[in-house]
């Protein structure tokens, strides 16, 4: 029986080596097993979600788009997560320039694509908004995600949209300005008196 309590780093290495196993490239594999640990990190269900992919995958076909456009619908197909999110990652500058909306049907087990997306994140500076099924990603700068669900996230989901958003400021230039004001009250201006005191050597003894 395995031990449960698996390192992330274990859980890293084993989900890199199933997915080379499953037919990835050794460069994807190695990407969806960062993804994955960078799941079970968040507290989601990252290696739960990555076994019920393969199972599926076992039945049925997944499909990738050949070009990310800003709508992507192929006839009765699913989106792979994997694959589409990869893709994204490859053109996400060029992609969320604008804050379009990037709208994908029929993808399954849409929180696989919340790992690298959230690592498109921090490359174009804004976050990142992922949403399917009344559920709703923040991604922000891939170091947080804030989210209004606790799960169970769906299997396949007819509709995903992925939009980049500006980052409101929390504060006013005033309240800022206060701050900073006050931070400099710590600074201590150096005197000769503190430098000989500190035995600067300024005293000449002889």
């Amino acid at each position: 029986m395995i031990d449960m309590r698996q390192s992330y780093y274990e859980i890293e290495t084993t989900c890199k080596r199933a997915a080379r196993a499953s037919g990835f490239s050794w460069g994807v594999a190695e990407e969806i097993g960062k993804s994955i640990r960078s799941l079970e990190i968040m507290g989601l269900p990252g290696v739960k979600t990555f076994y019920n992919y393969l199972e599926d995958a076992k039945a049925k076909s997944f499909t990738k788009a050949q070009k990310i456009l800003f709508k992507n619908t192929q006839d009765k197909k699913i989106f792979c997560p994997i694959e589409t999110s990869v893709a994204i990652l490859d053109d996400c500058k060029s992609l969320f320039q604008d804050n379009a909306v990037i709208e994908f049907s029929q993808m399954c087990h849409p929180l696989l694509l919340v790992p690298m997306i959230n690592r498109a994140s921090i490359l174009i500076g804004k976050k990142i908004l992922i949403s399917f099924d009344q559920i709703k990603i923040i991604l922000n700068f891939n170091e947080s995600i804030t989210l209004n669900s606790e799960g169970p996230f769906p299997s396949q989901t007819t509709k995903v949209l992925i939009q980049s958003i500006n980052d409101d400021e929390k504060y006013t230039n005033e309240e800022y300005e206060y701050l900073y004001q006050l931070s400099l009250e710590t600074f201590v201006e150096e005197s000769e008196g503190k430098l000989s005191g500190a035995g600067a050597g300024l005293t000449d003894n002889d």
